[in-house]
C-alpha cells in the first residue's frame, strides 16, 4: 500500500478532467491526441469510463474490460463531476485502501495503488486532452506535482509498452530542464511534452 493518502488528489483529478472536457469544442472531436488509439471523442469516452470504473473499484466491484460506451460531449463534464463525488464517497472508507482487486488484465492491486493509478490516469489524460485541444491554460499547476507523485508510485517499468509500443504507457521521455510539472507528468507517462 502507498504510504501517502492521495484520495484528495484523485478528487481534484476528476474536477480537472471535467474542466478540460468542458472546454472541448464539437469541431475538435475528430482531432488526434497523444494516445494513438484515441481521437478526442474516444479520449473523452475513455476519461469518463475510467472515472466511473474508479467508482466501481472503490465500491468493491469487479471491473469490466477497457471498452467504454460513447458519451455525448455536452453531458461528459457533468458525468465526470458526478463520478468524482461518488468516488470520493466510496473511497472515504479507509478499509478500501487495503482491500485488493484483480483487474481484467490479471494484476492484483490494493486500493491505495488504485487511487494512485486513477489519479495518474485522469491527470495524464487531462493533459492529453488539453494538448489536443489547445487548453493548457485550463490545467491547474498545483495538481500536476501530486499527480506525478502518484504516477511514480504506481507505474512499474514492466507496464511500459506492455500491450504494444506506447500502450498502456510508453517509455519515459526526458523532460526539458525548464519543464512545468504538467510537462514532467506527460514525459513520465511516455508523452512528448512539447
Amino acid at each position: 500500500m502507498s504510504s501517502t493518502d492521495r484520495r484528495p488528489v484523485l478528487s481534484r483529478s476528476y474536477e480537472q478532467a471535467a474542466q478540460v472536457v468542458a472546454g472541448v469544442r464539437p469541431d475538435q472531436l475528430a482531432g488526434a491526441t497523444a494516445c494513438a488509439e484515441y481521437d478526442v471523442a474516444a479520449l473523452v469516452d475513455h476519461i469518463v469510463g475510467a472515472g466511473w470504473r474508479t467508482v466501481e473499484l472503490a465500491r468493491g466491484g469487479t471491473p469490466g474490460g477497457d471498452e467504454f460506451p460513447h458519451i455525448e460531449l455536452g453531458v461528459a463534464p457533468g458525468e465526470l463531476l458526478r463520478a468524482g463525488k461518488e468516488a470520493e464517497a466510496a473511497w472515504a472508507d479507509d478499509a478500501r485502501l487495503t482491500a485488493t482487486v484483480t483487474m481484467p488484465w490479471g494484476e492484483t492491486y490494493d486500493g491505495s495503488t488504485l487511487v494512485d493509478m486513477y489519479t495518474a490516469e485522469l491527470a495524464a489524460h487531462s493533459w492529453d486532452l488539453a494538448a489536443a485541444t489547445g487548453q493548457f491554460d485550463r490545467l491547474d499547476p498545483d495538481l500536476a506535482g501530486p499527480a506525478l507523485e502518484a504516477a511514480r508510485a504506481m507505474l512499474k517499468p514492466h507496464y511500459r509498452d506492455l500491450a504494444g509500443p506506447g500502450s498502456p504507457f510508453g517509455a519515459e521521455v526526458t523532460a526539458p530542464d525548464d519543464a512545468t510539472d504538467w510537462e514532467r507528468l506527460a514525459a513520465f507517462m511516455g508523452r512528448r511534452p512539447r
